[in-house]
């Protein structure tokens, strides 16, 4: 059976038995207060304030069978998680790992899941060059797949080359991701299908919400078979999965960006009294939090979520105006 034909069967049993017990579903991307928004890491701002125990209850709620965290180079959240509550068995700890190709600088997110700590601690040291990231990885026999492929995708660099070089490097693609334009989910899963069929080549489709607010945690996610993580996981690595569930809308994005503002301003207090901070920590989150109300008033946060949706239809849509082209071009080494 091919993986083409699997994934037509899980869908259509999703579809039609509306309930088969055989069918499991896990956010594959979600995030925690554990995210820390790295730019701005003095001033204690975050991309996501939601307690582990919040988004896994939520996750749970929404018919999760397993539930991860991948937060921005950390599995902090997870193991807080973990030694809250020792006894769970349908929780793996996952990472979003930020790496980069060296000569360009191009930065990539890659999805981790059912990693150690021991491990974790080794990606965090390879993690700034992706040539020595990725063949450790596959020499731990690690779990790991692009997140939002085009989401950062430099348009100096040539498209040929670097969609060539991905999907040497990479098995698992985030085709469908809850905060992504549908218009670069669409593509990457044009991309995906047809090297599978015109290269015979075995890459697993996944989804993610990519939640950093409890709003959309869940809605979008993976669906694959087993009774356990672990059988999950080994059923994603061969295949057996896809994408389910909605990206999104605009509207929602922006808002979820001034909820973020609105829980950085209900930590204040928290942060003032904290003896976890430094008097100059404390000024310079106080400035920080200032600052962001006019900011925030004029509507920059807005503005800037604007350009980064609109960049990502215009570099998608480049692409797709020259797909085949690129497609012909493409001719990765296995």
């Amino acid at each position: 059976m091919t993986v083409g034909t699997t994934i037509n069967h899980l869908m259509s049993d999703l579809t039609n038995a509306g309930g088969d017990a055989s069918l499991k579903r896990a956010d594959l991307h979600c995030h925690s207060r554990f995210s820390v928004f790295k730019y701005f890491r003095r001033a204690n701002t975050r991309d996501c304030y939601n307690a582990p125990e919040d988004v896994y209850r939520i996750a749970k709620e929404r018919g999760m069978s397993f539930v991860t965290l991948t937060d921005h180079d950390s599995i902090d959240g997870a193991l807080y998680l973990l030694n809250k509550y020792p006894d769970l068995k349908d929780f793996f700890i996952g990472e979003e790992v930020e790496t980069y190709f060296p000569e360009t600088g191009q930065r990539i997110h890659i999805g981790v899941w059912g990693l150690t700590e021991g491990q974790h601690r080794e990606v965090q040291r390879l993690r700034p060059n992706i040539r020595e990231l990725v063949p450790y990885m596959k020499s731990e026999r690690m779990l790991f797949g692009v997140n939002h492929l085009f989401q950062n995708y430099r348009m100096k660099n040539v498209a040929s080359r670097y969609i060539a070089e991905i999907l040497d490097m990479f098995d698992i693609f985030e085709v469908l991701n809850g905060a992504m334009a549908s218009f670069h989910n669409k593509m990457v899963q044009q991309l995906v299908a047809t090297v599978q069929h015109e290269h015979g080549r075995h890459i697993s489709m996944v989804g993610g919400s990519d939640a950093h607010t409890l709003k959309h945690v869940a809605k979008v996610h993976t669906v694959s078979k087993g009774e356990t993580a672990e059988e999950f996981l080994a059923n994603v690595r061969a295949g057996e999965c896809f994408g389910w569930g909605e990206e999104m809308r605009f509207r929602d994005l922006v808002a979820d960006i001034y909820l973020l503002i609105l829980a950085y301003h209900g930590e204040t207090r928290a942060d003032l009294l904290s003896d976890e901070y430094t008097t100059t920590d404390k000024t310079i989150q106080l400035a920080a939090r200032l600052a962001s109300i006019p900011t925030a008033i004029s509507g920059l946060p807005a503005a800037i979520t604007s350009l980064n949706y609109l960049k990502q239809i215009v570099i998608t849509k480049g692409l797709s105006m020259r797909f085949r082209g690129l497609v012909d071009q493409i001719r990765p080494e296995r």
